[in-house]
């Protein structure tokens, strides 16, 4: 070989190898713009407690795993950590390294990285939520991305986003074991979901409990139905806002709520629509709603028939009739003092205002009626009853309103035995206890109706007390 050839062999070399290591994808950007791609955005354990092992301690999840991408033609170095909310049930495996955080992690341009988790929960744990939740964390270039991981803690009846299957029949949930539903449920049309006492049902971040069916809820004044969130730690236990409710939607039928506490939700009970028969769309008794950051019922054109409960510290409204509807309220207290809450609006309302498109064009009108005896309706702000009468909603039928105590700014209200603007004397609004002292303007100032027990089966005078309470 001639020298002239041989040094251009090793110029061509060199030159390959200049090119070759200055390759795009090799070149590490700082621009904050370039983000990750991932294959999943939630990573799910949800068969954890099919897998529990008497013996040792070991993962008794399934082993899942995400792939990272980078689709920039870049390279990039990324931190990658657990959040730390429970930093012992869930463990990494970085791209072959068995850690829960890596700083400075280099994915070339168009390359990726496996990540795979397990989740670690014991058999019978009881210091976990009922749902479990972390991130996977990843900041790039100073932005952060993340990965949900959610796990089950406890064992109980879980419910992951259902319809619920009734083809073998109608369903029945008992109180053996909790219900934990997340991201929702839905009883479906001609289904129906009878809940015995005692039974606990708690809902996910968001999660609604759907009736296009029919719910028949059994609990007693001591052994009540609950409904609530899933975190019941102490600083979860008064916490508005965990879920966002009860919702009976069109069609829904016949629903029956007997003995339930719903709490710390975003409403209460939500009742869409006009009832498909002659009965109530629902029939709630004895039960107490409180701690609901909107409302604690509410009724849309409905046919609601509310007796003997407690509805408190809700942030807009306790009960409200909106679009019209027939609402028949007897032997509630429907109380709330803004302890929690900068509520201002009353805490009970009924509205006739027309269901309005997007245009403002009326779409319906729907007839409103309602029937008040002996309740408590009463709060921090000095109207806690408005009727709401919009001149382009249908005339409100004359409503009967008879021996209820009221906070209200209406002198006409002082007629057929109400009491107004008279402190109702609980014994400690502070700590949720509603009863009555002896001295209650409410004691004994009812009229006698078909209700023959208060919220907690202590039989009625023949002269009532008001509100929920004898």
């Amino acid at each position: 070989m001639k020298p002239i050839n041989y040094i251009l062999i090793l110029t061509a070399i060199f030159v390959s190898g200049i090119f070759h290591a200055c390759r795009i994808e090799d070149e590490f950007t700082t621009d904050p713009s370039a983000k990750l791609q991932f294959s999943l955005d939630t990573i799910y354990f949800d068969t954890v407690f099919t897998q529990l092992d008497s013996g040792g301690v070991r993962p008794i999840s399934v082993t899942q795993q995400i792939r990272v991408i980078n689709p920039n033609n870049n390279a990039v170095k990324t931190n990658i950590r657990l959040s730390g909310n429970f930093p012992s049930v869930f463990r990494l495996n970085i791209d072959g390294q068995s850690t829960n955080q890596v700083y400075g992690k280099e994915i070339y341009g168009k390359d990726s990285l496996i990540i795979f988790v397990q989740c670690y929960i014991q058999a019978g744990s009881q210091n976990l939520p009922f749902v479990v939740a972390d991130q996977i964390l990843f900041e790039t270039n100073g932005n952060v991305q993340d990965v949900d991981l959610v796990a089950w803690g406890q064992d109980a009846n879980y419910l992951f986003n259902d319809v619920l299957d009734c083809n073998t029949g109608n369903l029945r949930w008992t109180a053996d074991k909790p219900y934990v539903i997340y991201d929702s449920i839905l009883v479906p049309e001609g289904c129906v979901l009878t809940i015995d006492a005692g039974a606990r049902i708690h809902s996910y971040n968001k999660s609604s409990i759907l009736v296009a069916g029919t719910l028949i809820v059994n609990g007693t004044a001591n052994n009540p139905v609950i409904f609530e969130g899933t975190r019941l730690d102490g600083d979860y236990k008064e916490l508005s806002n965990q879920w966002a409710g009860i919702r009976f939607l069109p069609r829904s039928k016949d629903n029956v709520i007997t003995g339930s506490i719903i709490r710390n939700g975003y409403i209460g009970v939500e009742v869409d629509s006009q009832s498909v028969n002659s009965n109530p769309n629902l029939t709630i008794t004895q039960s107490q709603i409180y701690n609901m950051s909107a409302v604690g019922i509410v009724g849309y054109s409905a046919h609601v028939v509310a007796a003997n409960n407690l509805i408190t510290d809700c942030g807009q409204f306790g009960f409200f009739g909106a679009l019209g509807g027939k609402y028949q309220l007897v032997h509630n207290t429907i109380a709330s003092y803004n302890t929690k809450f900068n509520r201002q609006n009353p805490i009970l309302v009924f509205d006739n205002t027309p269901y309005f498109d997007q245009q403002n064009n009326i779409v319906a009108r729907y007839n409103l009626s309602f029937e008040l005896v002996n309740n408590i309706v009463y709060g921090s702000l000095e109207e806690e009853f408005l009727i709401n009468t919009h001149t382009q909603g249908l005339p409100i039928t004359t409503p009967i309103i008879s021996y209820n105590l009221f906070r209200t700014k209406q002198g006409g209200l002082n007629a057929n035995g109400n009491v107004i603007n008279k402190d109702p004397l609980f014994e400690n609004f502070i700590i949720n206890d509603y009863r009555l002292k002896a001295n209650s303007p409410s004691k004994n100032a009812g009229i006698q109706t078909n209700i023959l027990f208060d919220i907690k089966n202590n039989p009625r005078n023949t002269k009532p007390s008001m509100g929920c309470w004898e």
